[in-house]
């Protein structure tokens, strides 16, 4: 009857501790609504611009806590206001920081990246001929 016992004790307490020892990482959020809320409430660059700072602070955030990941969709929508503003380096870098970390994104991020080449391919092409 012990032996039963202490059996059991002894599954439930490597239960615990097995489970316990896979806490996952959260993902964090941050000011993610609030960088939505902005650019509904301000249209145009001034809430992107916003919603921008807001985006990185949330990445700088969760990249500085060990406990904490990057939400899903944050680096790409990061990458997509920096291609609005124009810095298409950056927001390459953007979506192939989301294609990492989600691999369940990186088709529609390595998508965004060969149509974002092929423009600036264009665009340099248009210049020579000029």
């Amino acid at each position: 009857m012990k032996s039963g016992v202490i059996r059991s004790a002894s599954f439930l307490l490597g239960l615990v501790l097995t489970i316990t020892g896979c806490v996952q990482h959260q993902f964090y959020w941050g000011s993610y609504e609030d960088s939505l809320f902005s650019r509904q409430q301000h249209a145009g660059p001034e809430g992107e611009t916003g919603a921008a700072t807001m985006l990185i602070s949330t990445i700088n955030e969760a990249q500085s806590n060990p406990e904490h990941r990057v939400g899903p969709g944050i680096h790409a929508d990061y990458g997509y206001l920096l291609l609005k503003q124009g810095n298409t380096d950056e927001a390459i870098g953007q979506f192939t920081k989301e294609g990492t970390l989600f691999p369940e994104a990186k088709p529609l991020m390595d998508t965004m990246i060969t149509r974002i080449q092929e423009r600036k391919k264009k665009e340099a092409e248009g210049k020579r001929a000029q």
